[in-house]
């Protein structure tokens, strides 16, 4: 069961085929007295049952509720989903835990942008692994593809006895070679993309990349508003100048036909994959399509027709101050074998470019899955914290044919679960990890296995402390059954000192939250 403050709440279908319920809430608090009167330039929207107008509260505008499909028209909407709280699971009942592994960081990012303009994220808005995902586990990469890590420590958030199980993947630095790649833009340039120079922001992070590129790499540029059209055709980089001047060109006007342009630019990819090339899509938008299929599962059998083993799709999201589509941006990279990231403003473009954009040229392995078995003579049960919607079914971890998760520019990534030992002090076996991936450069699936015993729980690193702290915010901010009567006070007092930017940032975003955060206690 999840645990939700009681507040004025109104619901509308997100769009056709998304399942699940995510509340539209009222203005969130600010966090300052400065913007204690000031209204929030957005709403959330939400899926629930009703018809329009019921049980509305009176400061939502009637747009925010009761159509069918809530991008037929020009909304200041947010749409987030909401997939719940994994619960405890008795380890005599089912001994394995299996997910697709995410090295996105994209719920982190957004709910920065929501701090930094004085509000509080959305509860549904927040995924607890790529708050966790945002920092560095601190984990030692193998020379050649990924490293699988276990280690343990008391539960710093949960009952006394309990412990926290740290699983970590690593993977190696990118190599200064590489193979050619062929770059697909696929640009917004909707009216919706004007707002908050969201456009201005896709074509930087899009120069950017161009300047990245090697001279034998190749690029084109779809665009897509009312029509897709493709405005620049595969392009050296030796002579990018025309592409460039194109791009620094484009301008918003119509309304989005978002899924015209994924067609139009998995046509041009279809054509190179079939002369080997390595395709690389990357997609900037808000997400929020109103022309042709606009609802997630639609654009996404579309990905399914198109995609292929060759070629990835990453999305980068921007825009905040109206629309914005999470649910789409986060589905459209996950089912593309990319990675999805939010752009908020300078800083976080600069960093992007920085650090995950070097995955758009490289990769290292697809189809990633972790597999925990638990020891159900010394574990009682177990809770995976976060991954919800990237849960799998345990006979598919050696399913190859099956698509999994990928780990994008993450140098490591983290899954945490609480634990509670059977006996108070067990020994012997704790858990057996696997790890399932395959191997882009090698060409082969990979599988690694290691063990942790219950005499290698000790006391916590600063990696692993820090990401402890982050797991239980995130679960405050979404207000997880599992962190009710718990407060920011205690998460920063777990939290250890700043040693690096990250830190410092973390650091002034909990504090920012600490004054204007409720606790929240149902018994």
């Amino acid at each position: 069961m999840r645990f939700r403050t009681v507040m004025l709440w109104t619901c509308l279908w997100l769009m056709a085929g998304v399942a699940g319920c995510a509340p539209a809430s009222s203005p969130a608090p600010a966090l300052s007295s400065g913007k204690a009167d000031r209204q929030p330039p957005f709403e959330v929207a939400a899926t629930a049952q009703g018809t329009a107008g019921e049980e509305q509260a009176a400061d939502i505008p009637p747009e925010a509720g009761g159509t069918a499909n809530p991008n037929n028209q020009a909304l200041p909407l947010m749409y987030f989903e909401d997939y719940g709280v994994n619960p405890f699971i008795d380890a005599d009942e089912d001994a394995f835990s299996t997910f697709a592994l995410d090295g996105d960081t994209a719920s982190y990012a957004l709910g920065r942008r929501y701090f930094r303009d004085g509000w509080l994220p959305p509860p549904e808005s927040v995924r607890i692994e790529e708050y966790v995902n945002a920092f560095e586990g601190g984990f030692a990469a193998a020379a050649n593809g990924l490293s699988l890590h276990l280690d343990a420590a008391p539960a710093p958030f949960a009952l006394e006895g309990y412990i926290l199980l740290r699983v970590g993947v690593a993977a190696p630095a990118f190599p200064d070679e590489r193979e050619p790649v062929t770059l697909i833009f696929i640009v917004d340039v909707s009216g919706s993309m004007g707002a908050d120079n969201r456009l201005e922001a896709a074509k930087r992070i899009m120069l950017g990349l161009l300047d990245q590129a090697h001279s034998a790499d190749k690029a084109a540029l779809v665009i897509f508003s009312s029509r897709a059209m493709v405005l620049e055709s595969l392009t050296n980089m030796e002579d990018p100048v025309d592409l460039k001047r194109t791009i620094r060109r484009l301008r918003t006007s119509g309304s989005t036909y978002a899924e015209a342009g994924l067609r139009l630019a998995y046509e041009l990819a279809a054509d190179e994959m079939l002369r080997g090339q390595r395709v690389r899509l990357v997609l900037f938008s808000d997400g929020v399509g109103n022309v042709g299929e606009t609802g997630p599962d639609q654009i996404l059998e579309l990905v399914d027709q198109h995609a292929q083993r060759q070629a990835t799709l990453t999305t980068v999201g921007v825009g905040i101050g109206g629309n914005y589509n999470d649910v789409m941006m986060e589905r459209l990279a996950n089912r593309g074998n990319g990675t999805y990231h939010y752009i908020e403003d300078r800083d976080a473009e600069e960093a992007f470019l920085a650090g995950p954009a070097v995955a758009v040229f490289h990769e290292t392995a697809r189809d990633a899955r972790v597999q925990i078995e638990f020891n159900p003579e010394t574990v009682r049960k177990y809770r995976l914290l976060g991954y919800e919607n990237r849960a799998k079914d345990d006979e598919s971890f050696r399913d190859d044919t099956e698509d999994f998760g990928e780990i994008g520019f993450r140098s490591n990534v983290t899954a945490l679960y609480e634990v509670r030992p059977l006996g108070e002090v067990p020994e012997g076996l704790m858990a057996t990890a696997r790890l399932r991936y395959r191997d882009v450069l090698q060409s082969a699936i990979v599988e690694l296995q290691t063990d942790i015993n219950w005499d290698a729980v000790q006391e916590p690193n600063r990696y692993f402390q820090r990401q402890a702290a982050v797991a239980e915010w995130a679960e405050l901010l979404g207000k997880s059954f599992y962190a009710q009567c718990g407060s920011i006070e205690a998460v920063l007092a777990v939290l250890p000192a700043a040693w690096d930017e990250a830190g410092q940032e973390l650091e002034q975003l909990i504090r920012l939250s600490e004054p204007v955060f409720e606790p929240f206690c149902e018994t």
